[in-house]
């Protein structure tokens, strides 16, 4: 799984592109691509339209950017966030259950 690293004016944001695949009916590459940023995980489905003997380089490059391009817009369609974990009520103070 390739990662990369695009530098944005205030942070740094990882990529990581899960397994490439070329679907023949849609004449190109697709992948699930995370977006490491501020602490969050964001994963966003990406194609990019390619023939099959494509560079893979050309075709890694272009679904991290149509990731990070629906990750920056406004208005991100769909996307899954994975969020960090609630700190158990007892590190709060907070009494618990009887």
């Amino acid at each position: 799984m390739p990662h990369e690293q695009m530098e944005s004016k205030m942070q740094t944001e990882k990529l990581q592109i899960a397994e490439i695949r070329y679907n023949p009916e849609r004449e190109g590459f697709e992948a699930l691509v995370s977006v490491f940023d501020a602490g969050h995980s964001y994963h966003y489905p990406a194609f990019i339209a390619a023939p099959m003997h494509a560079e893979f380089e050309l075709v890694s490059r272009g679904l991290s950017q149509k990731a990070l391009e629906a990750h920056r817009s406004a208005r991100p369609g769909m996307r899954m966030q994975l969020r960090p974990l609630v700190r158990p009520a007892i590190e709060h103070g907070l009494p618990l259950a009887a």
